[in-house]
């Protein structure tokens, strides 16, 4: 009897590259989008080496990583007070907030549409503690949702058949949900502040997106052709 095989994953170094990096762009989007920036947070990314690496994918990236590695340890509780205030400001759900950071609100969709995202989430076997109650459609969900797919295309893709299921789920997920919404909410964040933090955690989520998107996508063909090649 023969024995089908599946095709073993190999990965080209330029998208080792991207795999390295991509995973800790998505945590330190959800870390600052998701909490209010304490001292323990700020002072851990900002001595973090692979953040200076991740950071250089995107302009806004490196904005940040100027802003956060250049401060002297002795002023990061000043300046967490700051960003704290300017966090409150901007996220905070409340009806005088200037946004709510939610796909629901951002395409004027009713508060139900959130049972769509914990279906998609479901689907993918993945249910999120969540501390502070934060709907499915919050900003940090939808991206911690990206950074556990992450996590399991890296560590338990063993073959071209399993790195194509989880690529197919992250696709959809930024094409139909994160890159619907975050464009606009990108551009009224980046009017409504000029705090560096908050500045640089914007630009870098408006232009990784759809640098990640290109990226799945290029991978794809890449994996593709190796199955092709091995057919």
């Amino acid at each position: 009897m023969t024995i089908p095989t599946v095709p073993a994953l190999v990965v080209p170094e330029v998208f080792s590259r991207w795999l390295e990096s991509r995973g800790l762009i998505y945590q330190i989007l959800v870390d600052f989008y998701g909490r209010k920036p304490s001292l323990s947070l700020v002072a851990r990314w900002s001595t973090n080496r692979q953040m200076a690496v991740a950071a250089e994918m995107t302009e806004g990236g490196r904005e940040l990583k100027r802003y956060l590695c250049s401060q002297n340890p002795s002023e990061l509780p000043m300046i967490c007070e700051k960003e704290t205030l300017e966090y409150t400001r901007l996220m905070n759900e409340r009806p005088v907030s200037l946004f709510v950071a939610r796909e629901a609100a951002e395409l004027g969709r009713e508060q139900e549409f959130c049972n769509v995202l914990s279906d998609v989430y479901a689907s993918a076997g993945i249910v999120f503690k969540k501390c502070s109650g934060e709907a499915d459609d919050h900003i940090a969900i939808e991206l911690e949702f990206m950074a556990v797919m992450h996590e399991r295309m890296l560590f338990n893709s063993f073959s071209i058949r399993s790195a194509m299921e989880l690529l197919d789920i992250q696709e959809r997920f930024l094409e139909e949900h994160l890159l619907k919404w975050t464009p606009q909410f990108c551009s009224r964040f980046n009017a409504a502040t000029d705090s560096p933090l908050y500045l640089g955690l914007s630009h870098m989520l408006e232009e990784f997106l759809p640098q990640d998107l290109q990226m799945l996508r290029a991978w794809r063909a890449s994996l593709e052709s190796s199955a092709a090649t091995m057919a």
